[in-house]
């Protein structure tokens, strides 16, 4: 079995019986899934009536396998309490899972590696570190380190038993301070890694929001640049849950706009003061739009989304224009002008606030009849949705040219579909 193959997936489960997928032949088919890190196939497996705790052939325990290992996405479908059809894992074995987690903590994963082969420290031996893409988490991502000795013989470990541990954790309803999930993240201080964000998850479901946004609040200007970015980012994800009071948190990332030189940093407070402030009240970032990274003035443009008026739905009623919106004036200009950046993916960005928005001007249709010939495919089909969206013709025609170049898994076809859904029950074809 290779990661990724669903039809032969699809195909063993339609012609293996219920039985032999509760017993042996499931268990191999799950040791398949979980080596090669396919958590996907393994959640298929799991709703099929595969066993998580069943110990596979040679007497090894999946649910310690994956702990030891560091494979955060299969531990976490092997434990899945969520699915009334699964078999579950008893509490036991999850203790067991996170004191074999928890060992790691204080190892080097090299070291250990080398003592598992049975090498020496000092034998030569080729380190390969490759970074894995975590499952259903964007941009998430564990290291995988693989040692091989001179005679061949390889041992591997993904490093994501901090993250492991942090999950473990809340399943099992231990408290921990929000500095030793702090210190978690920063261990390899990655924040793409699963270490990372399992630690900001864990803190940002925590019951007392006040008191986690207080601790958070209180990092946003620390000395250590890693401490600045986890706390800034933390705040946004607790803007998205209405905690603290608004006044509270723009008082402590105002300052924070003009004041943070971190990227990363700036991008978390930038994304926070749009969580809580009142839709339109967005002045305060507009000189963002002018920073000299492409990435700022691309998040400055995402966030005016919430300055201008609603979108369009596909259901709306059709004999209703688009909704209006007291559209700063500045805000409008920033848009525009961030719709011609010289950045591609900024202009992207910026054309797909403007399209979906309720803003619809001479400017507006300027701006975005410009750019039906954008060198840039997702700029162009945001500008071709606009319009189309604003009943022209002519962007619904580079719509569909854009659209008919797309490959069948590529997002952004759902983006053509929604568009030719509001068309066809529009106003232009029911007043015509």
């Amino acid at each position: 079995m290779q990661a990724g193959d669903a039809p032969t997936v699809e195909k063993l489960l339609r012609t293996t019986s219920k039985d032999a997928l509760a017993g042996d032949e499931g268990s191999r088919l799950l040791r398949a899934a979980a080596i090669v890190g396919d958590a996907d196939v393994v959640s298929d497996l799991l709703d099929a009536g595969v066993d998580p705790a069943r110990p596979w052939e040679d007497g090894v325990d999946p649910v310690s396998w994956a702990a030891d290992f560091g494979a955060y996405e299969v531990l976490r479908e092997l434990l899945y309490s969520g699915s009334s059809w699964r078999k579950q894992v008893p509490q036991h074995r999850k203790l067991a899972a996170l004191e074999i987690a928890r060992a790691w903590l204080s190892l080097d994963p090299e070291v250990e590696l080398r003592r598992r082969l049975g090498a020496r420290q000092d034998e030569p031996a080729v380190v390969e570190r490759v970074q894995v893409p975590i499952r259903d988490q964007g941009r998430q991502q564990a290291t995988r380190i693989r040692l091989t000795v001179a005679d061949g013989r390889q041992a591997e470990t993904q490093i994501a038993h901090r993250a492991i541990v942090t999950d473990l954790e809340e399943q099992l309803g231990m408290s921990v301070s929000p500095d030793e999930l702090l210190a978690r993240a920063l261990f390899y201080a990655d924040p793409e890694s699963c270490d990372w964000s399992q630690a900001q998850v864990a803190l940002w479901s925590r019951g007392d929001a006040e008191e986690v946004f207080r601790w958070a609040a209180g990092l946003v200007a620390h000395p250590s640049v890693d401490t600045r970015r986890f706390a800034t980012h933390l705040l946004h994800l607790l803007g998205c849950q209405g905690q603290p009071s608004k006044a509270q948190a723009l008082d402590v990332l105002r300052p924070r706009l003009r004041a943070e030189d971190d990227v990363i940093a700036l991008d978390g407070v930038i994304g926070a003061f749009a969580e809580y402030t009142d839709r339109g009240d967005l002045t305060d970032i507009l000189h963002l739009a002018a920073h000299p990274i492409p990435g700022i003035r691309a998040r400055v443009a995402g966030e005016l989304v919430k300055a201008i008026g609603e979108p369009p739905q596909a259901g709306h009623r059709p004999d209703l224009p688009f909704i209006p919106f007291d559209t700063p004036p500045d805000v409008l200009a920033t848009l525009i002008h961030l719709a011609s950046d010289v950045d591609a993916h900024v202009r992207a960005g910026a054309l797909l606030t403007m399209a979906g928005s309720g803003i619809d001007t001479p400017a507006v249709r300027e701006v975005l009849t410009a750019h039906l010939t954008d060198d840039h495919r997702s700029a162009r089909l945001n500008a071709a949705a606009g319009l189309a969206l604003r009943e022209d013709q002519r962007g619904l025609d580079v719509l569909r040219q854009v659209g008919s170049e797309l490959t069948p898994t590529d997002v952004r076809r759902w983006q053509v579909y929604d568009v030719e859904r509001f068309w066809s029950i529009g106003p232009l074809e029911r007043r015509s």
